[in-house]
């Protein structure tokens, strides 16, 4: 029979003094689990997590007597050890999740919450990423945001995009006013990542925002001006402007 010895005061001060470097939320279990796992079984607690180091028998019976199991209560005392680790790593919004009496039970339940194993589920994923495309009023961090959140959630299940397809699908699903920066996007050489996206639309953004607008024009002068004012920038702006943007 093996013997477990209860966690000593150093090894649960080492374990609680570790600082993660974000807490668990819905949008970001997979990099959660990446993190946590080698911690837990560098620090020998993935034992209580998986379940290869089961509960033992509460009693021990013999034929004078039944006893306590020693094994039963410092193992008890671990696993609560090993659960408050991993609840001290899940956010406020996540806790809702926190169910059960074990290491076991809170793993298995984060686990089904926010990375549910099942092909419609995949499937439904991998279609809102293929045909993602920029919505009439969307802002730019507004859509980068909802593509990394089917990329999260796919990288959740164990099915993760690769950084440069889901470069190459979010610059194709933006809207038709960012042809300019689509060009120049996909021609730069070497490839970026999805987290540069951010500062170049960003930037793509201001500079368009920044163009002159034209004067309003008084009532009077509206039909002889009308001939000459567009919609379109004046060309020594337009000509800054892509020089700018070939600069991102």
């Amino acid at each position: 029979m093996t013997t477990i010895n209860v966690f000593n005061l150093q090894e649960r001060t080492s374990h609680n003094s570790h600082k993660f470097s974000f807490n668990l939320t819905s949008n970001n279990y997979g990099y959660w689990k990446a993190m946590m796992e080698p911690f837990l079984k560098a620090n020998n607690l993935y034992c209580y997590v998986d379940a290869t180091l089961a509960c033992p028998e509460e009693k021990i019976t013999t034929i004078d007597a039944i006893t306590t199991n020693p094994n039963f209560t410092n193992w008890v005392a671990n696993d609560v050890h090993v659960r408050m680790v991993i609840i001290s790593t899940v956010s406020e919004s996540s806790f809702q999740h926190i169910q059960g009496n074990t290491a076991r039970d809170v793993w298995s339940i984060l686990a089904r919450a926010y990375a549910p194993s099942n092909a419609s589920h995949e499937f439904i994923l991998k279609t809102q990423l293929l045909k993602i495309s920029m919505k009439d009023g969307e802002k730019g961090i507004d859509y980068l945001s909802r593509a990394q959140e089917y990329a999260t959630a796919l990288a959740n299940i164990g099915e993760p995009f690769k950084d440069k397809d889901l470069v190459m699908l979010t610059i194709a699903g933006l809207r038709e006013e960012y042809n300019g920066l689509k060009s120049n996007l996909l021609n730069r050489s070497p490839p970026f990542h999805f987290n540069e996206l951010h500062g170049l639309i960003g930037d793509y953004e201001f500079l368009t925002r920044s163009t002159v607008a034209p004067s309003p024009a008084s009532p009077h002068a509206f039909n002889a001006t009308a001939a000459v004012t567009t919609t379109s920038p004046p060309a020594s702006d337009l000509g800054s402007i892509q020089q700018q943007i070939a600069n991102l």
